[in-house]
C-alpha cells in the first residue's frame, strides 16, 4: 500500500510539474505572438523608380502607423498590407507588388501596422483591430479625393483586407495568402518548431490561444473569416497557394464558396507555390492577372 501511495505521489508530482511547464510556455508563447519582432530595413520605393513621400495615420486608439504614400492616380488607390511579423519593407511580396501597382500608375499606400516596423502599438490582435485601422484609412483616403480604393493584403493582411471590406465599402479587394481559421494556422505554424520544445507548445496550444485571446482582448472567433466574407460586396481576387503549409486547399476553397455568395465577381487562382509565394515564382501571370483585375474593378486603367 505504501509503495502504491508513493506512486501515486510521484505521478501527482510529475502532473503537477507538467502543467505548471504547460502554462509557462503558453505564457511566453502568448505574449511572443502578440508582439512580434520588427522588421525593419533601409530601401523605399524610390529605389524601384517611383516618386513618393512618407504618410502617417492615426487610429481611432491614438496609434500611430506609418508608412508610404507612393504617387500615383489622383482618384485611384490601392492599400497594400503585409502579413504577420513583416513590414512594408518585405522583399518577397511587398516590393513587387508595390513596384507594378507605382508603375502601372496607382497611388499606392503601404503601411506597417500596429506592433510592426516603425508603426506605434504595443501588441498585435492579429488582424482584428488592424481591419478597424484599415477602415478607417479608407475613409481618411475617400477624403483626400481618392473615388476609388482597393485593398491588397497579404498572409494577415489579406484577413485583414477580408475584414475590412467587410465592413465599409471599397471598390475592389486582392487576398493573397489569408488566413481562413486563425486557430488552425497558428497551429500548423506551432509545427513548424521541432523537438521538446515544439512538444510543449503543441501540448499547451488551448493555453496559447485562450492567453492570445484574452491579452489582445479579442475573441478567436472573430478571427475567422467565413462570416465576413459573407458580407463583401466587392470584387475578390483570392491567390490560394496549393502548398501553403499554414492554410490548406480545403480551407482556401471554402472561403471561395463562402466569397461567391455576396461578391458581384470573384477570381480564384490556385497557384502551385507555398505561402505568399506567388510573386517569387510566378511573376509575371501574377503581374497580367493582378492588373486586369484591377483595372476592370476600378473602371478604368489608373492614371493621372
Amino acid at each position: 500500500m505504501g509503495v502504491l501511495v508513493q506512486l501515486v505521489s510521484i505521478l501527482v508530482g510529475v502532473l503537477l510539474i507538467l502543467a505548471f511547464a504547460l502554462v509557462a510556455v503558453a505564457s511566453a508563447a502568448s505574449r511572443r505572438l502578440l508582439r512580434p519582432p520588427r522588421r525593419v530595413s533601409n530601401w523605399t520605393p524610390r529605389d524601384l523608380g517611383l516618386d513618393y513621400e512618407p504618410f502617417a495615420f492615426t487610429t481611432r486608439d491614438g496609434v500611430t502607423l506609418k508608412g508610404w504614400l507612393v504617387k500615383g492616380s489622383r482618384e485611384k488607390a490601392v492599400v497594400v498590407i503585409h502579413g504577420y511579423t513583416s513590414s512594408k519593407w518585405d522583399e518577397d511580396y511587398m516590393k513587387p507588388a508595390i513596384e507594378v501597382l507605382g508603375r502601372a500608375g496607382y497611388t499606392v499606400v503601404a503601411l506597417d501596422m500596429r506592433a510592426h516596423g516603425e508603426s506605434g502599438g504595443d501588441i498585435t490582435t492579429l488582424g482584428y483591430r488592424e481591419s478597424e485601422d484599415v477602415v478607417d484609412l479608407v475613409s481618411y483616403l475617400r477624403g483626400m479625393g481618392f473615388k476609388k480604393v482597393a485593398l491588397y493584403g497579404f498572409s494577415m493582411g489579406g484577413a485583414v483586407s477580408l475584414m475590412a471590406a467587410s465592413k465599409t465599402s471599397v471598390d475592389a479587394v486582392v487576398l493573397d495568402s489569408p488566413y481562413v481559421d486563425i486557430r488552425s494556422s497558428g497551429r500548423r505554424w506551432i509545427s513548424r518548431v521541432r523537438g521538446p520544445v515544439g512538444a510543449l507548445l503543441r501540448l499547451s496550444y488551448p493555453l496559447i490561444i485562450l492567453m492570445v485571446s484574452r491579452r489582445a482582448g479579442v475573441p478567436v472567433s472573430k478571427l475567422v473569416m467565413y462570416e465576413y466574407a459573407r458580407k463583401v460586396g466587392a470584387p475578390v481576387l483570392l491567390v490560394a497557394p496549393s502548398r501553403d503549409d499554414l492554410i490548406s486547399v480545403e480551407e482556401y476553397r471554402s472561403l471561395a464558396s463562402r466569397l461567391s455568395e455576396a461578391t458581384r465577381a470573384l477570381e480564384f487562382w490556385v497557384v502551385d507555390t507555398g505561402h505568399v509565394g506567388a510573386w517569387r515564382s510566378h511573376r509575371a501571370e501574377y503581374e497580367k492577372r493582378l492588373l486586369a483585375f484591377l483595372e476592370r474593378s476600378m473602371q478604368g486603367v489608373a492614371g493621372r
